[in-house]
């Protein structure tokens, strides 16, 4: 919840609804398709939706055990 300083000029705002908002938002526009990350105008990155990535290593290596990140995610 946003709320306004003593001297209200500014808001205030936990960074873990930051956190929340933002991975919301992240969630949203990946349903859309892939997002290009940029840095400076130039792409250095592609996100993607998890099942999108599935269905993309499937398509290519049909045969091949499914690839995941092998670094526990907290949730």
């Amino acid at each position: 919840t946003m709320r306004r300083t003593r001297a209200g000029s500014a808001d205030t705002v936990a960074i873990s609804r930051i956190r929340l908002q933002a991975t919301d938002a992240l969630k949203q526009r990946l349903a859309q398709g892939p997002v290009i990350v940029q840095r400076q105008g130039k792409a250095v990155a592609v996100l993607l939706d998890p099942a999108r990535w599935q269905e993309l290593v499937d398509r290519l290596e049909p045969d091949a055990a499914p690839r995941t990140n092998s670094r526990s995610r907290k949730r």
